[in-house]
């Protein structure tokens, strides 16, 4: 019989709330990647709060969308107690603007602010920051403002009363894993990624002109089988020679 004290905790991840957010969906397939199912996720609406709430504890963990502005305060902070001891890349929930249909020229917008790069401020009279893409889908629908950047799931949920003002889709963007336990010790962690940095290169004009003489000539061939003198024919030499 295993004793209780004894056993593992389930491990706890804190991100960005309510339930619905990009974070949560990240922070999900972050521990499935992991292989790691025995765990549970802690909501905020600050990441300040967030990290309240892993200082001092090695079995909690802070995981944040790069895109946020408030990643260096994050990272800043307990710079001598949390660190940054994870990242991985994944993409934001299908993300767009919504409008009430009952308004034609929506003026008022809500929006979270690490979403604003993707619209022009000049196109509305008020911007109204909120927390967390679910949130502006809720006080959307309860008329708070006449138009949202939020997830496009929440069209597909409220068909006669949102309409579709731009479509943004999913996002590819970073997150940022935060615990107590130091983990750089002076190598880079990373995957190797050099089919990124020099992928492959496609054969060059030059090369393709040789190659393709290569094979003229060996289809110039006698009865014999052997190789007729070298032929080139006309659709193989450049036009720009």
């Amino acid at each position: 019989m295993v004793d209780n004290d004894d056993r593992e905790q389930p491990i706890t991840l804190v991100t960005l709330g309510p339930t619905g957010t990009c974070h949560e969906r990240a922070a999900r397939q972050y521990m499935q990647f992991q292989a790691i199912s025995d765990f549970q996720i802690e909501f905020i609406a600050d990441f300040l709060d967030g990290l309240e709430r892993i200082r001092g504890r090695e079995d909690a963990f802070l995981i944040q969308c790069s895109a946020h502005p408030g990643v260096h305060e994050v990272t800043e902070r307990y710079w001598s107690e949390v660190f940054v001891v994870d990242t991985f890349i994944y993409p934001t929930k299908a993300l767009a603007v919504l409008a009430r249909k009952e308004i034609e020229q929506p003026r008022s917008l809500g929006l979270v602010p690490a979403t604003a790069g993707y619209i022009d401020r000049s196109d509305w009279d008020e911007i109204v920051d909120v927390v967390s893409k679910p949130v502006v889908a809720r006080e959307l629908l309860e008329g708070r403002y006449d138009a949202g950047l939020t997830h496009l799931e929440h069209l597909e949920e409220h068909p006669d009363e949102l309409r579709l003002e731009l479509e943004i889709g999913e996002i590819d963007t970073t997150w940022v894993v935060y615990g107590t336990r130091k983990r750089f010790q002076g190598d880079v962690i990373g995957i190797p990624s050099r089919e990124v940095l020099r992928p492959p290169r496609s054969p060059t004009s030059t090369q393709l002109f040789r190659a393709e003489a290569k094979i003229s000539n060996w289809e110039s061939v006698g009865s014999l089988g052997r190789p007729l003198p070298w032929k080139i024919r006309s659709s193989s030499i450049p036009t720009d020679a």
